[in-house]
């Protein structure tokens, strides 16, 4: 079986939690690093992403994260269109580019649905209120 053909600029559905069927994760950018190989740089649409940190309490949008094509390839299905020009994922990547390149962050291997979740357990554990 060939490897799909992810390019930048591409919205696709994929294997989302419940509740969020009409999340997309979009393709912002593709990096070729030494020690990681292919680290697509997507933004994931549409969410109920658990945030403490803002009013309501839910986060609409994952506007970074770096994954494997491993990532993508266990949880995209369909190729949905041509993403949006949102730039917010540059912030995200501009932290994580200065991280990594010193060694303290790397990529996820896991299913998408999975990197919300732990997403959120991080968000939980830097101080969520306890009730």
């Amino acid at each position: 079986m060939s490897k799909p053909d992810y390019a930048v600029g591409q919205t696709w559905t994929y294997r989302t939690r419940p509740g969020e069927e009409a999340s997309r994760v979009a393709i912002r950018r593709i990096d070729n690093e030494p020690e990681d190989g292919e680290v697509f740089h997507v933004s994931i649409l549409d969410v109920k992403l658990r945030n403490h940190r803002l009013p309501g309490g839910l986060q609409p949008a994952m506007h970074h994260a770096a994954v494997s094509r491993g990532s993508l390839d266990d949880s995209l299905l369909q190729l949905d269109g041509k993403a949006d020009n949102d730039e917010s994922w540059r912030d995200g990547y501009g932290v994580w580019r200065q991280a990594y390149d010193n060694g303290d962050a790397g990529i996820f291997d896991l299913p998408l649905a999975e990197v919300l979740g732990y997403i959120e357990l991080i968000v939980a554990a830097s101080g969520e209120a306890r009730t």
